[in-house]
């Protein structure tokens, strides 16, 4: 009875230590908030060819925003936050980047409100056509 109670005891152990969920990957998630609808309309994962595709963009040319802020009318938002923060090299990334809100309306240059891995933020405008190569395929704003 003895060896039963132990051997239940040490399955229940191993089956704690090796619980799926556990083990399961952490996907981060990026939200695509409609400004015209004010509301998320999507949610999807970051993919390894996202990630790349947001990390080409913030490598297209930015220039350190000269607006006073930031409050679009029109387009999508895609909010990005990134597993653990990126470097970019580049003089407009300092610092390496915990998330990043990319602003994408028509007719417009790219916007990203960036929070840095030393909690400050910075705006940089991007030199990107988003309608020439979207970011995300069904993203034609």
């Amino acid at each position: 009875m003895k060896i039963m109670i132990i051997k239940i005891i040490s399955m229940l152990v191993l089956l704690l230590c090796v619980n799926p969920v556990v083990l399961a990957k952490e996907v981060t998630m990026v939200s695509v908030f409609d400004v015209k609808q004010e509301k998320v309309v999507k949610v999807i994962p970051l993919t390894p060819e996202l990630n790349d595709s947001v990390l080409q963009l913030l490598q297209s040319s930015p220039t350190i925003y000269g607006g006073f802020g930031v409050n679009p009318t029109s387009g999508i938002v895609l909010h990005i936050p990134f597993p653990k923060p990126v470097r970019i090299p580049h003089e407009c990334y300092p610092h390496p980047i915990k998330e990043v809100y990319l602003f994408l309306a028509q007719g417009t240059k790219p916007l990203a409100l960036l929070f840095l891995d030393n909690n400050r933020q910075n705006i940089v405008e991007l030199d990107y056509d988003v309608q020439k190569k979207p970011i995300i395929p069904w993203i034609k704003e």
